[in-house]
């Protein structure tokens, strides 16, 4: 008899009441089924906590450097670079960035020591002419980063007169580390445009910072791709230049 008690109670449930019930979950399986969908459809977003591995103490400061009168320009020449100003790599000769303020300099000076203090490659690299990002790739004639090795790298821009000479510098490390089996398989594996959080995730700066920005430059409406510009950037402390344009940074070869 207790079967028939309960088959008595469900009946004399109001039926309004049964599809309130019915419409209530059906709401909140679309919406779930909704969220999981943008889920899916962001997985090529940046982490907003780009961490670079610790790879020891460097031996000198990597900070932006001034000399003469200079120093009132702070903020002229930006190293594109985390807060610690070092960076890891996958390539034999990655692709560097940096902000500039418009100037009558029409070019830089680019050095790269290894970690004795030894000349690996120096060479001038042409400026932009309006102020904005722009890129500088070792080129082929270059020597090849070398695996496990750190490197320092100078960037400086005369920024005197005929009548002085004053520069303003900001310098910077590099590492070349080798990827390993499962990271190079995730790569083979993924879409173009998933890469740049892949390096993210990995601390792989040098080729995250490329990625995102040839993306910026293939995508420039994709409000994802800026996304990814926007939270690579301020999650290394570099919030102030995401809004800059992109100078020659499009043409770099990635």
């Amino acid at each position: 008899m207790t079967w028939i008690k309960k088959n008595l109670y469900i009946a004399a449930i109001p039926v309004s009441l049964v599809l309130s019930i019915v419409s209530t979950i059906s709401v909140r399986a679309n919406s779930r089924s909704v969220f999981e969908d943008m889920q899916k459809t962001r997985t090529d977003l940046i982490s907003q906590s780009f961490q670079t591995p610790d790879r020891g103490t460097l031996e000198r400061s990597a900070g932006g450097a001034t000399r003469g009168g200079c120093a009132e320009k702070e903020g002229r020449l930006v190293a594109l670079m985390p807060e610690k100003k070092f960076g890891l790599t996958f390539k034999e000769r990655p692709t560097f960035f940096w902000k500039v303020a418009k100037s009558k300099a029409q070019t830089a000076e680019f050095i790269l020591l290894d970690d004795d203090d030894d000349l690996v490659y120096e060479t001038n690299i042409t400026l932009p002419k309006q102020q904005g990002i722009f890129a500088f790739t070792l080129p082929p004639e270059s020597p090849a980063l070398e695996v496990g090795k750190q490197y320092h790298w100078y960037l400086s821009i005369d920024c005197g007169s005929s009548e002085t000479f004053d520069t303003i510098t900001v310098e910077g490390w590099v590492e070349r580390i080798k990827p390993n089996l499962a990271m190079r398989m995730k790569l083979n594996k993924s879409e173009p445009k998933y890469r740049s959080k892949i390096y993210a995730e990995a601390g792989i700066w040098h080729e995250a910072m490329a990625d995102v920005a040839q993306q910026r430059c293939t995508f420039p409406s994709d409000s994802n791709v800026m996304l990814n510009w926007n939270q690579l950037l301020t999650s290394v402390g570099l919030s102030e230049v995401v809004s800059e344009p992109l100078n020659n940074s499009c043409k770099i070869e990635n």
